[in-house]
């Protein structure tokens, strides 16, 4: 039974010594804090055949943030675009622009720490 507690000791021992360095140390590298980036978007009638398209993405982290939305029509020829960059906690993208009955798809992609996101709506006119 003793010789049991002592292995178990000594094993626990062991991994103590392994791992206790590294938490000692402090020159462990932490990883970089990553951007929690939420963003919305849509298409919005403003009057007749005026629409908005705008995006708003919150960027509470203030990292460099470029983003660009797009619009195409149901064959994705493009109609309209707008971009930009920033580091802004809020980045709001807009532009009016006139159009007819149809279907229509708005996309929104950005990229923050290194990584692109992207996401599509389709609307029907």
């Amino acid at each position: 039974m003793k010789r049991k507690v002592l292995c178990i000791a000594l094993a626990l021992l062991m991994c103590m010594m392994v791992t206790m360095p590294t938490f000692a140390d402090g020159s462990a590298e932490t990883p970089p804090e990553r951007a929690f980036i939420a963003a919305t978007f849509g298409l919005t009638h403003v009057s007749g055949s005026m629409y908005r398209m705008w995006a708003k993405i919150g960027n509470p982290t203030g990292v460099s943030v470029s983003a660009t939305l797009t619009l195409y029509n149901v064959s994705y020829t493009q109609i309209a675009s707008v971009s930009t960059t920033s580091t802004n906690t809020t980045i709001n993208l807009s532009h009016n622009v006139t159009l007819s009955s149809g279907t229509y798809h708005l996309i929104l992609t950005y990229t923050a720490d290194g990584v692109t996101y992207s996401a599509e709506k389709t609307y029907t006119i």
